[in-house]
């Protein structure tokens, strides 16, 4: 079901509307005459589509694409238009609109195929945009996604003097264990590694995946490295019990790398360099445990 949210302060256009679009079982629409109302709407209903007449001026003055504008991350809008001027169909696809129709020359065909159209641009751009972002096996943060997480992180705890901690994470004996379990058996421990990071951190803390079996965990709102340490021993307790692939039951280890924002580092890569070297002196150790950065000699 397509739902529509058609805004139009004309009676007869919204009646014309209305009976294009319903003669389709799939489409269900609801009509609201101002913006204050189409806004009051969305506050507590989802759309999949806004059908919207572009000359509409609320009562208060401001302009429509202006206070929609949140609207369009989430939703795509289609305006409808007394008549055509390239100019402003040029500056309303450049503001997000997906397509401009003219009333009067408006067909029901023409009406229903941008509706689902615009469905189906935004859809896609909402894909790529996942794609770009998200990592495809686990649904975790991405190594772009995350970076830009920890930067802004970083800035806030600058600005309220508070403390950031890092945790990087690698699976012992991941580089083997295709040998074992292959392909398909590794991907299942990425995919419940990623679940019991999950539920070892708060909702609040942001876990990512790298690459091949190296995790990572942002934490903000860390008051010292003693809560950092209490969040990496449940992560090693966690990773330690066994894991259930293809009705076989595979035991694995795991080493954490930490640093905490200011104390190891004060920028973004920095604290990543000091989180991979602690990581680095787990694996060389044994693993199956954790470490912070070597301090420098005095």
């Amino acid at each position: 079901m397509i739902k529509v949210l058609l805004v139009e302060a004309n009676e007869i256009d919204a009646r014309a509307a209305c009976s294009m679009l319903l003669e389709e079982k799939d489409i269900h629409v609801t009509h609201v005459e101002k913006l204050s109302s189409a806004l009051r709407r969305l506050s507590r209903e989802s759309f999949d589509v806004i059908l919207l007449y572009g000359d509409l001026i609320d009562t208060h003055g401001l302009n429509v694409m202006d206070l929609l504008q949140a609207a369009l991350a989430r939703m795509p809008i289609v305006m409808l238009t007394d008549q055509q001027d390239v100019r402003k169909e040029r500056q309303a696809i450049q503001r997000g609109i997906q397509d401009v129709i003219i009333k009067r020359q408006w067909t029901a065909g023409q009406l229903v195929r941008s509706v689902r159209h615009a469905v189906d641009r935004k859809q896609a751009e909402q894909h790529l945009s996942y794609l770009a972002q998200y990592d495809p096996l686990t649904a975790l943060a991405n190594r772009a996604l995350f970076r830009d997480r920890l930067v802004h992180a970083l800035a806030a705890a600058k600005r309220k003097k508070q403390e950031v901690g890092l945790l990087l994470l690698g699976i012992d004996q991941f580089s083997s264990l295709a040998m074992t379990i292959g392909t398909d058996g590794c991907d299942e421990v990425l995919k419940e590694t990623a679940e019991r990071l999950k539920k070892c951190t708060r909702e609040v803390d942001t876990v990512a995946r790298l690459e091949g079996d190296e995790f990572t965990c942002l934490l903000e709102g860390i008051n010292c490295r003693s809560d950092m340490e209490i969040i990496a021993k449940r992560i090693v307790d966690s990773m330690a019990q066994p894991f259930a692939v293809k009705g076989e039951t595979v035991t694995l280890t795991s080493s954490i790398g930490l640093a905490l924002y200011p104390l190891d580092g004060q920028q973004a890569d920095e604290l990543m360099q000091k989180a991979q070297s602690a990581l680095n002196a787990v694996h060389e150790a044994g693993g199956a445990n954790y470490r912070f950065p070597e301090a420098p000699e005095k």
